[in-house]
């Protein structure tokens, strides 16, 4: 089911509800697609449950049954109906916005309640002594006690910018029936001190709400899923990134020790990097102990020394530059030919019983370490 449902503020006992609801099971209707054709749930018996919250609980929850028209339209009062959690004649209607949460459970379905949607509500109560009538004061200060609660009066000046005010009594204070009272600012911005006092000012967000956070010093906007912050002309961008227009991308100097962590699972990498063609670039190292990063020349992490030994007569052992690491760094040649050895010791090679030495064969060992 799906649920279209507007709901009218009006000065009773409690406000006026009306809702289109519409039948969500497939109906074979020849040529149409049903999944993009509704139609009304027309003379159903359904259950609306409306629950009332503030900023920190709930506050009222009531249940109401009633048959849907042939059109799918059901109209009734909210508070009206049978109380399941306190009574309408309890909630607080202090001036401050509240919030109503709608469920539906279709009789014939027996599926239970599903929730259809939570609105925002400003409701402004019938004063309590029985009149319409609302006192017009130039200030709240021209006043004199007993108050009733929700009785409301009309004032010439309030705030700071003294801007004429409806006003109401909860019970403690005369407050501004809308907290965005002055008539000048159309655009109005909640202000919160965190994300705390957001998250209790908007219990259920809707997409588009936006509050100005006074600790990140930022516009936050609600999208849906998460609230996003939006950079104050006082953001500072550094430290590696900068600002191009609205946009914050990688680069630039960085202006303090920075470390990037990771993990087993959560890796750095970089992809698709262009091969280096000079013999002479830097390499890049870690430091053991702190991972700085370094550069370094290829030739000064891999070394090479060689030897020229003239052979005598039948010898097939040599002694090598370095100790052997291994046999991979090392290569012999005889005569300029490069020829196969085994490894005798850590400072000892022996050729191949074929390229045994003459007088005086020239025997290169180039060593990498």
């Amino acid at each position: 089911m799906i649920l279209n449902a507007p709901f009218l503020l009006a000065q009773t006992t409690g406000f006026n509800y009306q809702a289109l609801i519409l039948n969500n099971s497939e109906i074979q209707i020849p040529g149409t697609d049903v999944t993009a054709n509704k139609v009304p749930l027309g003379l159903e018996e359904v259950i609306l449950r409306f629950t009332i919250t503030n900023e920190d609980n709930i506050e009222y929850v009531e249940e109401q049954t009633i048959v849907t028209d042939e059109n799918g339209m059901v109209s009734l009062i909210v508070g009206e109906g049978n109380p399941v959690t306190n009574n309408f004649s309890s909630v607080n209607w202090n001036g401050k916005v509240k919030y109503l949460s709608i469920e539906l459970n279709i009789k014939s379905n027996n599926n239970g309640f599903v929730f259809l949607d939570t609105q925002k509500i400003l409701y402004i109560p019938h004063p309590s002594n029985g009149t319409s009538n609302v006192s017009i004061v130039n200030v709240v200060g021209e006043l004199e006690p007993p108050y009733t609660m929700g009785q409301l009066i009309w004032t010439r000046s309030f705030g700071i910018n003294e801007n004429p005010t409806l006003m109401i009594w909860d019970g403690i204070n005369w407050l501004p029936v809308s907290n965005d009272f002055d008539a000048t600012n159309e655009l109005g911005l909640v202000v919160v001190t965190d994300n705390i006092d957001r998250e209790k000012k908007y219990i259920i967000p809707a997409i588009g709400d936006q509050v100005w956070n006074a600790t990140c010093q930022c516009l936050e906007i609600y999208n849906g899923t998460n609230w996003t912050s939006v950079l104050s002309e006082n953001t500072t961008v550094n430290n590696g990134l900068y600002e191009d227009i609205n946009t914050i991308k990688l680069g630039g100097a960085l202006i303090e020790p920075t470390e990037i962590s990771t993990s087993a699972a959560n890796t750095l990498a970089f992809r698709n990097l262009e091969k280096s063609t000079n013999d002479k670039d830097a390499i890049l190292i870690a430091e053991k102990n702190t991972g700085i990063l370094r550069s370094r020349s290829f030739s000064s992490i891999v070394r090479q020394e060689q030897i020229l030994i003239m052979a005598i007569d039948g010898q097939l052992q040599f002694n090598t530059p370095q100790p052997i690491t291994k046999e991979g760094k090392i290569e012999v040649y005889r005569n300029g030919a490069r020829i196969a050895f085994t490894t005798i010791n850590a400072d000892t090679i022996e050729l191949e019983p074929e390229a045994v030495c003459y007088l005086n064969d020239k025997i290169r060992i180039v060593q990498l370490y």
